[in-house]
């Protein structure tokens, strides 16, 4: 089908060029390479493009005005802001930039935005084929927000990201296909093999006991606790106060100190209460302590660390009666709807789910 007005190009690259001249609202626009603006790749996506470009002539907007910056620049802007402000802290700054360095800044990064077609994006995207579907995801999570906000300002008129797939992300297996013991069994097995956990360094040792005692018992996210220094507990009083700073809710949150760690940190003088435990180091850590446990699993499947939360919450429901709604505040989780407005409970009520949960534990 041909469309008038629509010409085309094989330029010396070899690479074909579709051109667009057109008269809109009694006014006639020169010749315009929608291929090299608009990324075009044939005569249909032109037209399509043409229709977008009439209607935004029509509302007063002018479709061919070009950004000054290059999305390595928006995306530095933007990475600085957020660390600023404080919206992104810690790991997220890292890992945003390791990716965007990987993947995007050599490839894409220096074009203008509004040059950036779905075809580049899916070239990257594409490319990832040795990586976890949720890696696969960053490029959609980092670039769609820049895209979004780049739409407000109408520097482009088309979020192409959007266009690109979102992987599924695979589901953890439910603890029943992967061991026949009971929630509370494991986590009474793997309290008991702590003391059990031995290192090449005793003040490594002790260190790491107290981290497995204190994510155990608290079933708090890993990467929060690593983050903890001694400025954040007050062994006085028996509790930590996490800092918004490193919360997944960007909220302070206060959460008991378990009997078996307060030595240890009171032992601290200041700066980090783990300061030796890297992340990386987590996993083979959590294994190793599950052997020492004796948990049988099938077919060598795995429980993780995080796994420890999923058994608090069940055991305080089933094993010691606790609200529901409290157990799953133990785990610094934000209720939503009309929980959150009507329904709240005190610090007293947290120290009293977990002593019981202690309890049943020991």
């Amino acid at each position: 089908m041909a469309y008038k007005g629509i010409t085309s190009k094989i330029l010396k690259d070899g690479s074909k060029h579709y051109y667009v001249r057109f008269k809109h609202n009694a006014k006639t626009y020169p010749v315009k390479n929608f291929t090299k603006l608009f990324g075009c790749r044939t005569e249909k996506q032109a037209f399509e493009k043409l229709q977008e470009i009439k209607l935004l002539i029509s509302r007063g907007k002018d479709p061919f005005i070009l950004t000054g910056n290059s999305l390595n620049d928006i995306f530095d802007e933007r990475l600085k802001q957020k660390v600023a402000n404080g919206d992104w802290t810690h790991s997220t700054p890292k890992n945003y930039t390791y990716f965007y360095n990987a993947y995007i800044r050599k490839s894409i990064g220096h074009k203008k935005i509004e040059k950036i077609t779905y075809d580049d994006l899916l070239k990257i995207q594409k490319g990832m084929t040795h990586v976890a579907n949720s890696t696969k995801n960053t490029l959609k999570m980092i670039l769609r927000p820049i895209f979004i906000e780049e739409m407000k300002k109408g520097n482009i008129y088309e979020n192409v990201v959007d266009k690109l797939e979102t992987y599924n992300m695979p589901v953890r297996e439910s603890l029943e296909v992967r061991t026949d013991e009971k929630h509370l069994d494991i986590v009474k097995k793997l309290y008991n093999a702590i003391p059990k956990y031995n290192a090449l360094q005793k003040t490594q040792q002790i260190e790491v006991r107290a981290f497995l005692y204190l994510t155990i018992l608290t079933a708090h996210r890993f990467g929060e606790l690593l983050k903890l220094t001694k400025e954040d507990c007050y062994t006085d009083k028996q509790m930590i106060i996490s800092p918004k700073t490193i919360t997944k809710t960007k909220e302070d949150y206060k959460f008991p100190i378990p009997q078996e760690c307060l030595e240890y940190i009171e032992n601290i003088e200041s700066g980090l209460i783990f300061p030796t435990i890297k992340r990386g180091s987590i996993y083979a850590i959590f294994q190793r302590l599950v052997n020492l446990a004796g948990i049988e699993l099938y077919n060598n499947k795995k429980i993780s660390l995080h796994d420890t939360r999923r058994f608090m919450l069940t055991i305080m429901i089933r094993d010691c009666k606790i609200d529901s709604v409290l157990a799953d505040t133990c785990l610094n989780h934000k209720q939503r709807g009309v929980i959150n407005h009507y329904l709240s409970f005190v610090y007293e009520d947290v120290v009293n789910a977990y002593n019981q949960y202690w309890s049943i534990i020991k």
